[in-house]
């Protein structure tokens, strides 16, 4: 059987280069909505899908520790799950703006001028995307900074 500290130990590191990717893909997205979008048709859906390898992660870091970690823990049961359930809502969120974007891409770069019924469910859902960005950057920033609080913590 494995050292449990060792699963603590790839378990964060995994979650940690997971959230950073995210993070970097976000980055280019903000910087440029449309060619990041339109230059992946299933950009949301496959975020929700790495969102899901980072759940597993933390559900194998869970089950290395104890049940109930004690209040002298430096490291916390709660602080993976805390992750987990952001990394949840996220899931939920990038399936929710693969919506969005499936209904976007075809008014992007239309054949013809676009209604303005069209113009205004484009930008619409244009707006709901970008609206997103801020809550994915607050999500990922905490999760980077819990997992660097574990790796601390592992140190000592």
């Amino acid at each position: 059987m494995e050292d449990k500290s060792k699963i603590l130990e790839e378990e964060t590191d995994k979650i940690l280069e997971g959230v950073e990717e995210i993070e970097e893909v976000f980055t280019k997205l903000e910087e440029n909505p449309i060619v990041e979008l339109v230059a992946s048709t299933n950009f949301f859906t496959l975020r929700a899908l790495e969102c899901t390898k980072l759940i597993v992660n933390c559900f194998k870091a869970l089950a290395a520790l104890p049940l109930v970690t004690p209040p002298i823990c430096k490291i916390r049961r709660s602080q993976y799950i805390e992750i987990r359930d952001r990394l949840n809502s996220l899931k939920t969120s990038f399936t929710e703006l693969q919506g969005n974007l499936n209904i976007l891409i075809p008014l992007v770069s239309p054949q013809r001028p676009l209604t303005a019924t069209e113009q205004a469910v484009k930008t619409s859902n244009l707006s709901a995307i970008a609206l997103k960005i801020p809550d994915v950057f607050t999500d990922v920033t905490f999760m980077k900074l819990e997992c660097e609080r574990i790796k601390k913590a592992r140190e000592f």
